[in-house]
């Protein structure tokens, strides 16, 4: 039944991402964002004219936000598993996990209020947007600080046979590096680094979509068997 448990737990990081995905771009039609750079009045005529798109994509990604939960707290767990000197590094990679999901609700309870009071005042409207996406995209810092302890973690496993293989440490620590690039959002309303540019938006939730599936296949291969009290060592 644990085994069971924890195949669920690893498996609810993919399902966030294919509902996150799912009820940003396919229902509520938010990817790509509107631009930092659009007028009010465009930003207002978007929403008025998708509002209840807007409310049902909320509501799925809302419904998919809590499966990053499970998803965190095994990371941690497998952590402290495969090493007690590593404890310190679960316990931070687990609160910046926390800190992270509140983070994604914050952007859908933002949204959310747009597309329930839709006739707003496009400057009070396109303002909720800014404060939106910039919520969503900008604080970089707990999430690079996740990866990182993911990173340092699986690199410090220094055993002939690690829980994970040490590849998978160095594509937390790229992961952590490339969410920096959050950090130039606020100097800019066009090109790369602006909130629907090149590495703000794509390379960044790009690069997450990748850790997750990397994680999960990695966490899978080292949960132990039913009824072992061993844990199942990487390639």
């Amino acid at each position: 039944m644990e085994r069971r448990i924890e195949l669920m737990c690893a498996w609810c990081g993919p399902a966030f991402v294919v509902t996150f995905v799912v009820g940003l771009w396919f229902v509520a039609g938010l990817i790509p964002p509107l631009s930092p750079s659009d007028s009010a009045a465009h930003v207002a005529a978007f929403y008025r004219g998708h509002a209840g798109q807007v409310r049902l994509g909320m509501l799925i990604c809302m419904l998919g936000s809590v499966l990053l939960a499970p998803f965190v707290a095994l990371i941690s767990r497998q952590i402290r598993r495969s090493s007690p000197r590593l404890e310190l590094l679960a316990d931070v990679q687990l609160i910046c996990g926390v800190i992270g999901i509140v983070i994604v609700l914050l952007f859908e309870l933002l949204m959310a209020t747009i597309a329930f009071r839709p006739d707003m005042s496009p400057q009070v409207l396109r303002a909720l947007n800014d404060l939106a996406w910039t919520a969503l995209l900008w604080p970089f810092s707990p999430f690079s600080l996740e990866y990182a302890a993911v990173g340092i973690a699986v690199l410090m496993d220094r055993r002939e046979r690690p829980l994970h293989p040490r590849w998978v440490g160095f594509v937390s620590l790229l992961t952590a590096v490339l969410f920096a690039l959050g950090g130039p959002t606020l100097w800019a309303m066009h090109g790369v680094f602006s909130w629907d540019g090149l590495l703000t938006f794509w390379v960044v939730l790009g690069s997450f979509g990748l850790w997750v599936s990397v994680m999960c296949w990695s966490m899978i291969r080292a949960i132990p068997p039913e009824g072992s009290g061993r844990i199942k060592p990487a390639d």
